[in-house]
């Protein structure tokens, strides 16, 4: 399953609320849905601590900014624990992910665009604010 657009949710979340448990709360339990149903996996510590890296880079970062540093740390974190958990060269790790990794983040740029967009058209022709809810 693509996991961009939780990315995406992570990095935006504090953008839709000051509440700081919303904000990591979120995209933890959407991710949490998804391994529910597309099964658990040995990695989920590393996966969920970006995620969580995600949240924060989007609270004090640009959402641009945040994704391209979270991508990185994506990749070095998750690779490592690729290499540490089934062997094999680090080295060919990182390589191999390569691809996967840009991938990854020219979608999470396109979906961050995405929900800026939304989130922009939401505040200018609303007058109601999600920063109510808490």
């Amino acid at each position: 399953m693509n996991i961009t657009p939780l990315f995406a949710v992570a990095i935006l979340s504090p953008r839709l609320t000051d509440n700081k448990y919303i904000q990591i709360l979120l995209p933890l339990s959407l991710m949490l849905v998804k391994d529910f149903f597309y099964g658990f996996h040995s990695l989920m510590i590393p996966v969920y601590g970006c995620l969580i890296l995600f949240t924060i880079l989007g609270r004090y970062l640009n959402s641009i900014l945040a994704t391209f540093i979270g991508v990185i740390v994506w990749h070095l974190v998750v690779n490592f624990a690729v290499w540490y958990a089934y062997g094999g060269s680090l080295i060919q790790t990182y390589i191999q992910a390569i691809p996967f990794d840009l991938n990854l983040l020219v979608s999470t740029l396109i979906c961050v665009i995405i929900g800026k967009l939304c989130i922009k058209y939401y505040f200018r022709y609303y007058s109601f604010s999600l920063r109510t809810w808490q």
